[in-house]
């Protein structure tokens, strides 16, 4: 049986303080918590070894760099079968617009996220990689009008709820 390691009060506020802006330093995490900066940056490390916080990465302003049009691709695959699956898995694996994929439960198979210039931008990116993805029988895209919340945790999540 696999033991988890829980969460307690001083890893919950690091790792919140973390949600905050991504990075901090260890007085700063260490305030956050209400431990000294080397106890603080002790426990960052354990959370990062034991798996819980898996990296870093920067939060980019998709509109600023040119990608303004979020875009969800709903997909069908034509068989349930395994190797179709994994061959469509593969395939995403290498989309380099792709941002997500996600293998959904109902009638939908799988849900892609994707950030393009425009509608000519999504255009090319369909006829030059979803269309080529295998297996598939149905797609359908859902473009955002706007953005009202993207986050990469819920407070719900730290706070046990």
């Amino acid at each position: 049986m696999d033991f988890e390691m829980m969460l307690d009060r001083f890893d919950t506020a690091i790792v919140a303080r973390l949600l905050e802006g991504g990075t901090a330093t260890n007085a700063e995490l260490g305030e956050a918590a209400r431990l000294s900066g080397p106890a603080a940056g002790r426990r960052q490390r354990l959370l990062e070894s034991d798996g819980y916080i898996k990296g870093y990465s920067p939060k980019l302003n998709f509109e600023k760099l040119g990608f303004g049009t979020l875009v969800m691709v709903l997909i069908q695959v034509k068989s349930k079968a395994t190797d179709t699956f994994e061959a469509f898995e593969n395939a995403v694996r290498s989309s380099p617009s792709l941002l997500s994929c996600h293998l959904l439960s109902g009638s939908e198979d799988y849900l892609l996220s994707l950030r393009a210039k425009d509608l000519k931008d999504f255009e090319r990116i369909h006829r030059e990689e979803l269309s080529k993805l295998p297996g598939v029988s149905g797609m359908q895209s859902l473009f955002a009008l706007r953005e009202v919340l993207s986050r990469d945790a819920s407070p719900s999540m730290l706070s046990g709820s």
